[in-house]
């Protein structure tokens, strides 16, 4: 997928009544999540404050819990990674820890964050549901 098409799909993702994406086109993978938390608004400060105020920097928040689970985004059935994963195994963020098979098709498990599993929830060839939990990743 090229930037373009990027750009397009996050117009349409930010418009639709979902609030997870995965799309997949050849090699490449986009996936899109919405918060489901809005943001609170900052307080307002005065007009005339405000147009003297110097614009804040953007701040870089990590957002990654120190113990976050990978879930499943889809219903079907799980397969074990090429790579046997074992708790204790190390993990990098966008490397695939797995795949679901549904209506036939094999569909990747990527890992959202470094770190180190901890805990696996799901044996192969289980039955999973979209959400559920199948390894618990500690991002230390």
């Amino acid at each position: 997928m090229d930037a373009r098409e990027v750009d397009e799909l996050v117009k349409i993702f930010r418009g639709a009544k979902v609030t997870e994406l995965s799309v997949t086109s050849g090699d490449s993978t986009v996936r899109l999540r919405k918060s489901l938390h809005a943001p609170a608004a900052p307080p307002r400060a005065p007009a005339k404050a405000r147009a003297t105020a110097p614009k804040p920097e953007p701040e870089i928040v990590e957002t990654a819990a120190p113990e976050s689970w990978i879930t499943a985004p889809m219903v079907g059935v799980f397969h074990g990674s090429d790579k046997a994963m074992a708790a204790g195994s190390r993990v990098k963020a966008g490397e695939v820890v797995g795949a679901i098979e549904s209506m036939k098709l094999m569909n990747d498990v990527v890992c959202e964050y470094d770190g180190v599993i901890v805990e696996i929830a799901v044996e192969d060839l289980m039955a999973v549901e979209y959400g559920h939990k199948l390894f618990r990743v500690d991002a230390a």
